[in-house]
């Protein structure tokens, strides 16, 4: 089993992903320093199932509306599909989310005791000022990443102004809880501070206050350990910058573990359109090439774009869904698979 990685020079190379597997290895013994069940390849099957058992569970008393509209968030939406449109059996379901937790878990460095320098935390700007919000959020993490050249990214947006989740490197993690404790403190008026100082004056003071944060970052001893901020708290037990840039060199292997897992006799398209909300697009799945257009526009899926490009052969004049018939649909649907 192999995953792809970025080398420092911004090269992509395969990688095994048993690195301490050879042909004379008779057994292998996972280890994580907070348990297995906090290892990214066992917490996501062991939420998978929990996720469809419940589910299981709730149909079988009745208690789910047929024809109800789903989604799922992240590895939730795999576990949606499972239950509400049976897209893939358990087996495949599992052994898809146990690759893709596998991918993640090995994708970063860890040392000795299998610790990572990654992680993510949540974020409510509201609580740095009432004129503190997203745009400032961006602008300011977008500053920490530049000035540092740590990994620091936005990679949930839950509630406008009051919840996002940020991913990456633990010393930008921790500068941004500095940062954000030191403007909370000195009770800074975003308006005010952008109406009185130019855009370069403005980047200046902020590139300041970043580097004054990052070297206390730099002298906190080792292992770094996250603390709870004014506006930030740490997510415990997560090693992985999940959803950031980091991960994109394991879509392409993830997504050929999809193509073989995912048979396209087993989607039923009615299952999925107008009930199914993807996360890339978080409105209803529709089998239109407007969709699917908007579908890559925002991922510049090269598999989305093939099926584009062949769009009008997968029409049939008799039997029609959304403009594609069932068979045709089904190949539609493993293809843009990611």
């Amino acid at each position: 089993m192999n995953f792809e990685t970025i080398g420092a020079d911004g090269t992509v190379k395969s990688e095994r992903i048993f690195k301490e597997i050879n042909e004379k290895t008779t057994s292998y013994t996972y280890r994580s320093p907070a348990g297995l069940l906090s290892a990214t390849q066992f917490t996501q099957p062991a939420l998978t199932l929990m996720e469809k058992a419940s589910f299981e569970d709730m149909n079988a008393k009745g208690l789910v509306p047929r024809d109800s509209t789903f989604a799922g968030h992240s590895l939730g939406e795999y576990s949606a599909l499972a239950a509400l449109a049976n897209v893939l059996p358990i087996e495949s379901l599992v052994s898809v989310v146990f690759y893709r937790g596998l991918t993640m878990q090995v994708a970063v460095e860890r040392d000795a005791q299998g610790r990572s320098n990654y992680s993510m935390c949540a974020v409510n700007p509201s609580r740095i000022s009432k004129t503190f919000g997203e745009p400032a959020l961006r602008f300011l993490v977008r500053s920490i990443a530049e000035e540092t050249g740590w990994l620091l990214e936005i990679v949930n947006y839950n509630i406008a102004n009051m919840q996002y989740v940020c991913a990456g490197d633990l010393r930008a993690l921790d500068t941004l809880t500095s940062v954000t404790n030191f403007l909370k403190a000195k009770k800074v008026d975003t308006n005010q501070l952008l109406n009185n100082v130019s855009s370069e004056e403005l980047k200046q003071q902020l590139a300041d206050i970043i580097k004054g944060a990052a070297q206390q970052t730099l002298a906190k001893p080792r292992p770094l350990e996250l603390e709870r901020g004014f506006a930030t708290i740490p997510l415990k037990g997560i090693d992985v910058p999940f959803h950031s840039t980091f991960l994109r060199s394991g879509v392409k292997p993830f997504r050929n573990i999809l193509l073989k897992k995912i048979n396209k006799t087993s989607i039923d398209p009615s299952k999925l359109v107008g009930k199914y909300i993807p996360n890339v697009t978080a409105r209803p799945f529709e089998l239109t090439k407007e969709y699917f257009q908007d579908v890559y526009n925002l991922t510049s899926s090269p598999k989305i774009a093939q099926i584009l490009q062949n769009w009008d052969s997968y029409q049939d004049e008799t039997t029609k869904v959304n403009g594609i018939n069932g068979g045709d649909a089904s190949e539609v649907l493993v293809n843009g698979q990611h």
